[in-house]
């Protein structure tokens, strides 16, 4: 039975190229090195972590901004009414009014009762 081990060894198609020559690999190497005592990358970073830190404190700043000029939800009217039915019904309605400008009107009838059983 072949493990995994032996199958990737045997699937790789690196395996029959012949290795780079001395000169490539010390030309890569120094590439590598002289890339990271550059150091623009790095730089780079920190510009894109600045530039997100100031769009996060914007945007906190104008939230706490329209928080503090929004009114109160005290100050606001009362979105729930209850408004009593002309005398001798015993109803009640009530009546709802949603943010998005949704009207629903509930009436409480207390004569009311199921007749069926459940």
């Amino acid at each position: 039975m072949t493990d995994i081990r032996d199958r990737l060894r045997d699937a790789d198609p690196l395996r029959s190229d012949p290795p780079l020559p001395a000169e490539e690999i010390a030309a890569m190497r120094r590439r590598v090195i002289d890339a990271a005592r550059d150091g623009r990358g790095a730089q780079i970073e920190w510009r894109r972590t600045l530039a997100l830190a100031a769009a996060v404190a914007l945007t906190a700043g104008a939230g706490i901004d329209l928080a503090r000029r929004t009114p109160r939800a005290a100050s606001l009217p009362d979105p729930i009414a209850a408004v009593p039915a002309p005398a001798g019904s015993g109803r009640t309605q009530l009546h709802f009014s949603t943010p998005g400008g949704t009207r629903i009107i509930w009436t409480l009838d207390p004569a009311f009762h199921l007749t069926e059983k459940r």
